[in-house]
This record gives C-alpha cells, sequence and structure tokens, in this order.
C-alpha cells in the first residue's frame, strides 16, 4: 500500500496526544525518527484494515531498520492488534529535518506465531501483570 496522505502530523496535533509530542521531543534523533514512522505505520495499517486497531509498532522485531537520508526502512517489523504482532515492512520518507512524514508505503503480512515472540522482543501484553 502506498498511501496518498499522512497521518501523523494529524494524531500529534491532536489535543489527546500532548504527551506523546513531549516525549518525542526528549527522545535522541534517530529514536524521534523511528517512533515517528511508528506512529505513521500505525495511523496508516488502522486506517487501511477496518479489522486491525493497532496499539504498537517495534520496527526492529525480525531485522534491523536502516536509516538512508531522510528514509526510514524497516523490512522486519512486527504491528501489534488486539491481542497478536503481525508481520510488517514499511518505509518512511521524512522531510530534509526530519520532523514530518511525506511519503509512506507498506506492505502486511500474516500473524506472528505466538512460540516466537519472545525470542523477536514482542511482549506478550496478555500474560500476567506485575
Amino acid at each position: 500500500m502506498k498511501p496518498s496522505h499522512m497521518l501523523s502530523q494529524e494524531v500529534l496535533a491532536d489535543h489527546r496526544s500532548r504527551q506523546a509530542r513531549d516525549a518525542l521531543k526528549q527522545l535522541a534523533p534517530a529514536d524521534q525518527i523511528e517512533q515517528l514512522c511508528n506512529l505513521e505505520a500505525m495511523a496508516q495499517v488502522g486506517a487501511w484494515s477496518k479489522s486491525l486497531k493497532p496499539d504498537r509498532v517495534v520496527a526492529y522485531a525480525m531485522a534491523d531498520p536502516e536509516f538512508s537520508g531522510t528514509n526510514f526502512i524497516a523490512k522486519g517489523a512486527a504491528i501489534h492488534s488486539e491481542h497478536d504482532w503481525y508481520r510488517l515492512q514499511f518505509k518512511c520518507q521524512l522531510t530534509p529535518d526530519k520532523e514530518k512524514v511525506v511519503a509512506f508505503e507498506f506492505l502486511m503480512g500474516d500473524a506472528i506465531p505466538r512460540d516466537i515472540w519472545a525470542e523477536h522482543n514482542l511482549p506478550d501484553e496478555d500474560g500476567p501483570s506485575d
């Protein structure tokens, strides 16, 4: 999928996102880029699929992401929706100041088997809480 409308800025502009905006500013530049692209991924997948309700992305789950100029490429990402993790690949292009997403494309994959979540640092949020 190659959406024509970027959504992360709308999400961040919402008054309910003040805490997220503040937290984003506290991160190192590379982490800011990753989190902004993860936010775009959740918004785009949620807009694309009425059955998925994404609430978390791990860009490095199956493979390390790549930075190249203004591009953040996650070929081995995972996205969480309700009780499952799914494979996700995405490419996120940012403005030259790296503060806004200007282009995004993604490919959704299959559900990731629960028995390999731990080895890929995917939390089992359905388990007992501390």
